[in-house]
């Protein structure tokens, strides 16, 4: 692996989450797509599950 390779990887894990999944019923990593709105407390996120694909949004404190 190269290093770009290597740092594209490391962004994206440091831009996932361990999540509860809806669609597959278990915990998962999801990764961060879009972010749908961001005030100072709080960013809102569409996160993407890795197993499934499926879409969910997700409230961040900041």
């Amino acid at each position: 692996m190269d290093a770009d390779e290597l740092a594209f990887m490391e962004e994206m894990l440091d831009n996932a989450e361990l999540l509860d999944c809806a669609s597959c019923a278990d915990t998962t990593l999801h990764a961060h797509e879009e972010v749908l709105r961001k005030s100072e407390t709080v960013t809102e996120l569409r996160m993407r599950c890795t197993r499934c694909m499926s879409c969910r949004t997700w409230l961040k404190s900041s």
